[in-house]
């Protein structure tokens, strides 16, 4: 009899000891198929990457080839534009002066330079009123005018000089007529200016009249940019 108590015992506690193994076996079970479930997520999440990674580097690379081919054709239009000499600059300094002397010049000097000092048109701000000298802002090619009006027999000779070089010649007066009130004279030039120069009308060294010889308000110094240079 105490052996077959012995015995349930022992069948007993195998069978508690099995149940506690098959649990702890069905639990790990639980946790191994959560593992797979996760891993192939994991797996499905990383093959998407992988896709939209791939799309990305397409787009990349089209919106390269896209740039290369504005820059080719920006660089083309420039070379065209370059040949024809249609020149094109982004901002251009727009540049343009008109000014008049005020009231009679009642004198002349050898050299002086003359300044025209009301001012009636200044764009850009280049003409200096106070010295009569316009300064260029911008590289390229220039025009200049100035107009004399002199009172007779009263002549002038004048230039338009750009740092301190002649490039043109005035002439106002009535070459040693007497018949006649006032006497006209103009000039123009074309020129080629860096920034910087300086462009002014000095009176010769010379032949000029010196005692109310211009009537101011009827003499003009102008000029305005052409078109500038790249």
């Amino acid at each position: 009899m105490k052996l077959l108590i012995i015995l349930f015992i022992v069948v007993f506690c195998r069978a508690e000891e099995d149940e506690a193994v098959l649990k702890r076996l069905n639990k790990m079970e639980t946790e191994i198929n959560k593992l797979t479930t996760g891993m192939k997520k994991l797996a499905s999440e990383n093959i998407i990457f992988k896709a939209e990674n791939k799309y990305l580097q397409e787009v990349n690379q089209n919106m390269l080839r896209k740039m290369k081919n504005l820059e080719d054709l920006m660089s083309s239009n420039l070379n065209d534009t370059t040949l024809s000499k249609r020149v094109t600059v982004i901002n251009p300094v727009n540049v343009a002066f008109h000014a008049n002397m005020v009231g009679l010049k009642l004198s002349l000097h050898d050299n002086e330079v003359l300044h025209f000092d009301k001012v009636n048109t200044n764009l850009g701000n280049s003409y200096d009123e106070h010295l009569g000298v316009f300064q260029s802002p911008t590289p390229g090619f220039y025009v200049f005018f100035v107009h004399f009006l002199t009172i007779a027999p009263k002549s002038i000779e004048a230039h338009i000089v750009r740092n301190g070089d002649i490039i043109q010649n005035v002439y106002a007066g009535i070459m040693g007529r007497t018949d006649a009130g006032y006497a006209p004279g103009s000039n123009m030039a074309i020129v080629q200016l860096k920034q910087g120069d300086r462009v002014w009308i000095r009176v010769h060294d010379h032949y000029h009249d010196i005692v109310d010889v211009l009537d101011g308000p009827w003499c003009t110094f102008a000029g305005y940019l052409l078109y500038p240079e790249i």
